[in-house]
């Protein structure tokens, strides 16, 4: 009997199917979160088809490679399309996982050895590479940030590197948000002429990400300080400070172009600041006053 499964990340819609009785797999949170029953996609296009099939015993043919990531995947040239090989060392020399997609990422397959049948075909690294490749593909960018929905509603992205604050931000917050969208990576997109942000299963030390999206009303810049403030940027600072935290698909000059069209309407249509402060809750009333005038 076919099964199939639907994620809806940042409302992309992807389709999983497979076909093999012998390959069964489980969705773990929290990317189980993400998942959406079929007839809630009933006359959707998911904007990406993947089948699940057991890998056969040939090894992958000789290709063109693109990029190395030096650490468990590699992406190479497969004629018109793309072709991503899964390595671990727990799993031995040979790629355990192989997807294979056309040119825009729109229909794919993922092989499985026989020997990892049970694995989860979307874990790491795959997942993150597959939404990295959608959104760069005129979809939108994926932001180190935390997510918070205020009180009324709206959306407060704190952007920040690695050690930035972007947990301790989410500490901050939680009882005084309305929720907390992600702890370590936001999705913008933008929809119906406004800036969204949207959860993502990819969380940081909080463990905090619904799947959830609503309207961007203000984007800070993380930059810890002994006192709080807000500092306005240049539209030039602004787009070069979120560039630095996003996941840019360096071996594609069409999405890095994307991605750099993208930051710059955002910050020509959001207000982009530096927010310097201190590990203390008197910065939510910063924030919410800035937010409000």
């Amino acid at each position: 009997m076919p099964r199939a499964s639907f994620l809806q990340i940042a409302a992309i819609t992807i389709a999983v199917r497979c076909e093999d009785e012998r390959i069964a797999w489980k969705w773990h949170e929290p990317v189980s979160r993400f998942l959406v029953p079929p007839q809630s996609v009933s006359g959707v296009t998911p904007d990406l088809t993947l089948d699940v099939v057991l890998m056969d015993a040939s090894p992958p043919p000789p290709a063109e490679l693109i990029f190395d990531s030096d650490a468990v995947w590699r992406l190479y040239r497969d004629g018109d399309g793309f072709r991503i090989d899964c390595r671990s060392e727990a799993f031995g020399d040979t790629p355990y996982k192989i997807a294979t997609f056309d040119a825009e990422f729109a229909r794919g397959t993922i092989q499985l050895r026989p020997d990892v049948a049970s694995l989860n075909p979307l874990d790491y690294p795959l997942d993150e590479v597959l939404v990295a490749n959608l959104l760069a593909r005129g979809r939108g960018v994926e932001l180190h940030s935390c997510g918070v929905i205020d009180g009324e509603g709206r959306g407060q992205l704190f952007v920040g590197v690695s050690g930035a604050g972007k947990t301790t931000t989410a500490r901050l917050w939680e009882g005084t948000a309305a929720a907390i969208v992600s702890d370590d990576r936001v999705i913008v997109r933008e929809r119906d002429g406004a800036y969204w942000m949207y959860g993502t299963p990819w969380h940081g030390e909080a463990e905090l990400s619904i799947n959830t999206g609503v309207p961007l009303a203000g984007v800070y810049l993380l930059t810890q300080a002994t006192s709080n403030a807000l500092r306005d940027l240049s539209d030039a600072e602004a787009v070069a400070r979120l560039f630095r935290c996003t996941f840019p698909l360096f071996h594609d000059a069409h999405a890095l172009d994307f991605t750099l069209g993208f930051l710059q309407r955002l910050a020509s249509r959001v207000a982009v600041r530096e927010l310097q402060f201190v590990r203390d809750p008197s910065v939510i009333e910063l924030v919410l006053g800035g937010a409000a005038s």
